[in-house]
């Protein structure tokens, strides 16, 4: 399973690529992130899974949005977005809005 990460990763340009998580230091829940993770790409028309890989949990997926590659690791255990700087700043920006919208 780990090389067919692996080979996600490079087609779409994101081995190595940085995490959200690591961004978002300052929300603590996982599931937080998560859920605004996923109302912050759902709200781009453009959002389109590219390729995934299913499990009994959950799963692995690429998605795109405006001409932007992201890795979405989303099961019961664990949730995790990578993906360029430029497109983890603009999606935490966006999820830090929210939070505010929240409070």
């Amino acid at each position: 399973m780990n090389n067919e990460i692996d080979q996600m990763l490079s087609s779409y340009s994101l081995k190595g690529e940085g995490s959200i998580l690591d961004i978002l230091v300052d929300i603590a829940s996982e599931e937080e992130i998560r859920n605004y993770c996923w109302e912050v790409l759902n709200s781009y028309p453009s959002l389109k899974k590219e390729s995934w890989l299913i499990g009994l949990e959950g799963g692995d997926y690429i998605y795109s949005f405006d001409s932007n590659f992201i890795f979405i690791t989303d099961d019961i255990w664990c949730f995790n977005l990578v993906g360029k700087p430029a497109v983890l700043e603009l999606l935490a920006g966006k999820i830090r809005e929210l939070q505010k919208r929240d409070i």
